[in-house]
């Protein structure tokens, strides 16, 4: 039995305890998780579309010499500006960089990439302007780029 079944054993119980326990709470909270479902189902279909399009019609010779650990620098900043301009789910960043990883990413800048794309949200930036401004903002996003590219040739040099 994989890790998955597991998890769906627990939240069954766990489900059910909760049924138990408040009928009422279990179905707004049942409600709430159908929501958040049909927000993020919709994005990770796209990304497992992108990821078999990827790869059937990206060799793994491309994706090694673009983003392998033969690309360097070059292809770390590569992974993070991928990353910052993806609008990517956070859980979907995990399956598409382990598609990446398999058609000869590096791990380097596969931590540019999963980095960025969490930590840096081009999406977002309006909203991160209103509320903590442009100067918060720019500075955040700047020295999150600069410690994500340090800590991946770090990756590089080590792996």
């Amino acid at each position: 039995m994989n890790i998955g079944n597991y998890y769906l054993i627990v939240a069954i119980v766990l489900l059910f305890i909760s049924f138990i326990k408040d009928k009422e709470r279990t179905k707004k909270a049942l409600k709430s998780v159908l929501k958040i479902s049909l927000n993020v189902l919709p994005v990770l279909f796209f990304i497992f579309v992108i990821m078999g399009i990827i790869s059937i019609f990206v060799s793994r010779e491309t994706i090694a010499s673009l983003l392998g650990s033969k690309s360097g620098i070059i292809g770390i900043l590569l992974g993070e500006i991928i990353g910052a301009v993806a609008l990517i789910e956070p859980a979907a960043v995990y399956p598409f960089s382990g598609t990446l990883l398999n058609k000869g990413a590096s791990y380097a800048v596969i931590y540019a990439f999963i980095g960025t794309a969490i930590l840096i949200g081009i999406a977002t930036l309006p909203a991160e302007i209103k509320f903590l401004g442009k100067r918060f903002t720019l500075v955040r996003n700047l020295s999150t780029f600069i410690v994500i590219f340090i800590f991946s040739i770090l990756i590089h040099f080590i792996m």
